[in-house]
């Protein structure tokens, strides 16, 4: 079997035997992974290089036969290599997999391991009910008793938290990217007003506000995703530019009409069904002035629903896990916002930078 160990999430593949096999027993890899990831294997390995198998047993607390099963995966792959008795991380693993890394995943696991994993083996069943299935996720051992999953998560701080750690971690450089967007347009001026719909974890509200240090940002979100991002803001020093507002982004909020610059919708329009898409859609209109840019953030499908594969997934991940949402093309997207009072709408393929893509629009006075 050709080696499949690279697949670029951005791009197509071709189909191959190798593929398919690949494809069968992907699961498997993550399941492995994910327990590796759980048990600190390489934030250990991190922390103390050369552990041996027994040391490495013991910080996990399971069986050294266990452990060297776990070693076995992580060798076949090459996460981790071996000298002698002693065990150390690649410098991929170093990098991607341990706690001590600032640019580690590990959130993005625990988030899948806990709240996706369990519930895509029973896609068929989400897909031919049309409906989310986060009513089967366990968490705490306490089975769900609600459909939505962010009013399941609601309920559970810590797997709150978990989420909103994840979805920094898949914002990485959306902020970055979306400054450099405005920088190369012109719409970076020193003074910019900035409204975020949905901010979440405050991951992109951060990156913006480092971009653009004279801007000032507000982020608007429900109260455990407001209380998250504010301790977000305050480690990075930047309580004096970005302030934290708790507020139902599908309600009217506190703000006078015409107030902003710029209105950011990052990864959220995506995630909920029409109706909720057309009213936080009102609500950017209502409060962007009127030579004012929406800034859509989103990992677009293409127009011919081919690929790119990551977008492919992520529809099937909204799909259990969200009522009415699914990923857009450039047309659907470009369609509600001209239909919801926007227009010359600009697309800018983030694609190579491996974050998500950026839609322009300005709001057009009716």
């Amino acid at each position: 079997m050709t080696n499949q160990g690279t697949i670029d999430f951005r791009g197509t593949l071709s189909s191959s035997e190798g593929l398919v096999h690949t494809l069968v027993n992907a699961y498997m890899l993550s399941a492995a992974l994910f327990s590796c990831v759980e048990l600190d294997i390489f934030t250990s390995l991190d922390q103390r290089p050369g552990l041996t198998l027994q040391e490495l047993a013991e910080l996990s607390a399971i069986s050294r036969k266990q452990t060297q099963k776990l070693i076995s995966f992580c060798l076949s792959v090459g996460l981790i290599r071996q000298t002698g008795e002693q065990f150390y991380n690649s410098p991929d693993a170093q990098k991607l997999l341990s706690l001590h890394s600032a640019s580690n995943l590990c959130a993005a696991i625990g988030h899948h391991r806990k709240h996706v994993y369990p519930l895509f083996g029973q896609l068929s069943d989400s897909l031919r009910r049309e409906a989310p299935i986060s009513h089967l996720l366990r968490l705490d051992e306490q089975a769900a008793t609600d459909n939505e999953f962010y009013a399941e998560l609601d309920k559970n701080a810590r797997e709150f938290n978990l989420f909103m750690a994840a979805m920094n971690t898949f914002s990485r450089g959306a902020g970055a990217r979306l400054a450099q967007t405005l920088s190369e347009r012109g719409n970076a001026s020193s003074s910019l007003r900035i409204l975020d719909l949905g901010g979440g974890g405050g991951q992109v509200a951060i990156e913006l506000a480092k971009a653009l240090p004279s801007s000032q940002i507000t982020l608007v979100d429900l109260a455990k995703a407001v209380s998250y991002a504010r301790e977000q803001v305050v480690s990075n020093v930047l309580s004096d530019q970005i302030a934290c507002q708790e507020g139902d982004i599908f309600s009217t909020l506190p703000f006078a009409a015409d107030a902003f610059d710029i209105v950011l919708i990052s990864a959220v329009l995506g995630d909920w069904s029409l109706d909720y898409q057309s009213r936080l859609l009102a609500n950017a209109h209502f409060h962007l002035k009127s030579d004012g840019v929406l800034v859509v953030s989103e990992t677009l499908l293409d127009d011919d629903l081919s690929g790119p594969i990551l977008p492919t997934l992520m529809s099937l991940y909204v799909q259990i896990l969200t009522e009415g949402g699914e990923n857009f093309t450039p047309q659907a997207l470009t369609r509600l916002l001209e239909d919801n009072g926007f227009g010359n709408v600009e697309l800018y393929w983030n694609r190579a930078a491996g974050c998500r893509d950026t839609v322009l629009a300005k709001k057009i006075e009716s």
